[in-house]
């Protein structure tokens, strides 16, 4: 029996994180084992020196780094699909939403569709507008790499987009408002899911 497999994906600052936090505690209210896993993980170090402004990458390079680093846990998660629900903060969908930048959304796409995947059961888009995104940011920290360029934040917003509308990935797409005070995206997060 494989438990459901949830990925939570959307531009920096829509509250993945929050969101992950109410589902974990909901599921766990209603005593169902669940587990999260959050990309990119500590693991990938050069990701987050290249995030924190401690490194410089080309694109293909970068690319590469969250392509291994979510491949080395695959067999992690496949396994956690065993035994628990599992959530997910980004998966491969951002992989492409970000490195597909610059116009290269198609090409990412090829790339990562030559790899096996543990397929998410469903992929919820927390869809926020990059102003709002960027304001939430600035209030919680000194803004990384991605979170501080607006322009940037603008052609992931719309790649993501583009990956809802081709049901990448997972033909169980569901785009959620992340504008709303987060006890309401939380309620259509669990309508979306069936429960």
């Amino acid at each position: 029996m494989a438990y459901p497999f949830i990925v939570l994906e959307g531009i920096d600052g829509c509250g993945k994180e929050t969101q992950v936090r109410e589902l974990l505690k909901w599921l766990k209210r209603r005593r169902l084992p669940a587990v999260v896993h959050k990309y990119p993980t500590a693991g990938a170090k050069k990701v987050h020196e290249y995030l924190g402004r401690r490194q410089v990458m080309d694109a293909d390079s970068l690319f590469s780094a969250f392509v291994d680093d979510l491949q080395a846990h695959q067999a992690q998660l496949a396994k956690d699909r065993g035994r628990a629900w599992v959530i997910a903060d980004r998966y491969c969908v951002s992989t492409a939403a970000y490195q597909g930048v610059d116009g290269k959304l198609d090409a990412r796409i090829a790339q990562l569709e030559k790899f096996e995947w543990v397929k998410p059961d469903f992929v919820l888009w927390l869809d926020l507008p990059v102003e709002e995104a960027m304001r939430r940011k600035a209030g919680q920290k000194k803004p990384d790499r991605h979170e501080a360029d607006r322009a940037f934040l603008e052609e992931v917003r719309a790649n993501f987009d583009s990956l809802y509308r081709r049901s990448f990935l997972c033909s169980n797409w569901k785009r959620i408002d992340a504008s709303q005070p987060p006890e309401r995206v939380a309620a259509d997060i669990r309508a979306a899911i069936g429960q």
